[in-house]
């Protein structure tokens, strides 16, 4: 908070030497004179507010708790974001994604969809950390609109807070990136200690990180949402304040010292919430299309990893042949084989399957799948025991864990005993 003192002084006029003091307003006082509520009463007033630094084009909206600042802006029908026109953003493709990775809650229409984000005076969570810029997107019709709460002190967040409720009351699902674990918890707290109910108890939620990771973790490796917005979308922010700066720009504010870098938070926010909207265009796009014969390898793996144990698990195929046919490392390579013999499998494809089991067991390192693979093709297809056992007693000697060993073992067992049973009927 200011140092209401040090900003009386500063308002003062000088005062002559000798010369008696003859106080008419509270500015020719000396700051020492003046108790706590005097002072909290002259700076309430408006006198020492000074803009040392310039907010973006907004209003100042009021209600019964106070005022804050709104910022409003719309985006076209054909705005891109990158490579992405946002107005493509589909709701049933979104109900898609979310049931491929069993994300709760059900899709609603377009424009009953919310993209939040949040700007704190803190990145540790708490109930000291306060929410200073909320930014929201939104549809309404083919337009995008982007508004940012803000508060241009510590007293203006019940204002701002039921504001945001109001507006969040109107929508059903919220998207965020990296929601659940920080921005929504946030708010439910700010909300709870501001004495109101929080509108999240009544929308379902979907944090777009966690799909981010499975999508596109293997092959892009951070998956802050600076670094895929660029490498996905071909969306360039240019110069970027730091999240960790973001605090202190808001500090000086309060503090009335210059603050150029607060400019830079509110375009951080807005391009934070953007994108957010953006790549979870992308993503359903990813999960709802077929993707090109030249897209990233791990990319095409991990969407395959995530369709083969949903109910489009024949689509996974596809994709792991993809994967292999473009070129994996080593680790994912072998993964890619695996996976994809297993599901030949249960796909019928009893052949295909043995063809990339007999390239497993060629590997260097050891294949559970393919030793077990091969194993059931010769007991249960071929109906040659005695392959089944050979294939089963190399991978005993190869295998490297005990649990392998012991599953190896019991198969061996069990084909040993009905090798007998079929000698003897043969035999008859």
């Amino acid at each position: 908070m200011p140092d209401f003192a040090k900003a009386l002084r500063g308002l003062k006029p000088p005062r002559k030497i000798g010369a008696e003091a003859a106080p008419t307003s509270p500015a020719s006082y000396d700051a020492q004179l003046f108790s706590l509520r005097e002072q909290l009463q002259f700076l309430k007033s408006g006198q020492i507010r000074m803009a040392c630094t310039t907010l973006p084009e907004g209003e100042i909206h009021s209600n019964h708790l106070g005022s804050h600042c709104v910022m409003h802006s719309v985006y076209p029908e054909d705005y891109f974001h990158g490579r992405v026109r946002l107005s493509r953003f589909c709701s049933a493709e979104l109900s898609s994604l979310m049931m491929l990775v069993r994300a709760k809650g059900t899709v609603p229409p377009r424009d009953r969809i919310v993209f939040l984000d949040t700007e704190t005076t803190g990145i540790q969570g708490g109930t000291g950390i306060c929410p200073f810029l909320v930014g929201i997107g939104f549809f309404v019709d083919s337009e995008f609109h982007m508004i940012q709460y803000f508060i241009r002190d510590f007293d203006e967040e019940p204002s701002m807070l039921l504001a945001l409720a109001e507006r969040l009351n109107r929508f059903e699902l919220a998207v965020t990136y990296n929601g659940a674990a920080f921005d929504i918890p946030l708010l439910e707290t700010r909300f709870t200690l501001a004495r109101m109910d929080s509108p999240f108890r009544e929308m379902s939620h979907f944090d777009l990180l966690f799909t981010a990771r499975k999508l596109w973790r293997n092959g892009h490796g951070s998956c802050r949402l600076v670094a895929l917005e660029n490498e996905l979308i071909s969306f360039l922010r240019g110069p970027d304040i730091p999240g960790a700066m973001i605090p202190r720009a808001y500090f000086d504010y309060l503090q009335r010292r210059p603050a150029p870098a607060l400019q830079a938070v509110f375009t951080h926010n807005c391009q934070d919430v953007i994108s957010l909207a953006a790549l979870t265009v992308h993503a359903a796009d990813r999960v709802n299309f077929e993707p090109a014969a030249l897209d990233e390898p791990l990319d095409l793996f991990s969407l395959a990893r995530m369709l083969e144990s949903s109910a489009d698990w024949q689509r996974a195929i596809r994709l792991y042949e993809m994967a292999l046919d473009g070129g994996l490392p080593d680790e994912f390579h072998t993964k890619a084989l695996e996976n994809v013999a297993i599901l030949y499998r249960r796909a019928g494809q009893h052949e295909r399957s043995l063809a990339v089991c007999k390239q497993l067991l060629r590997c260097s390192e050891f294949s559970m799948v393919g030793h077990e693979g091969a194993a059931i093709y010769y007991e249960r297809v071929a109906q040659n025991y005695e392959a089944a056992v050979s294939v089963l007693e190399a991978g005993l000697v190869r295998a490297t864990k005990n649990r392998w060993k012991r599953i190896l073992q019991m198969r061996w067992d069990r084909l040993q005993q009905k090798r007998l049973e079929f000698e003897a009927i043969r035999q008859q």
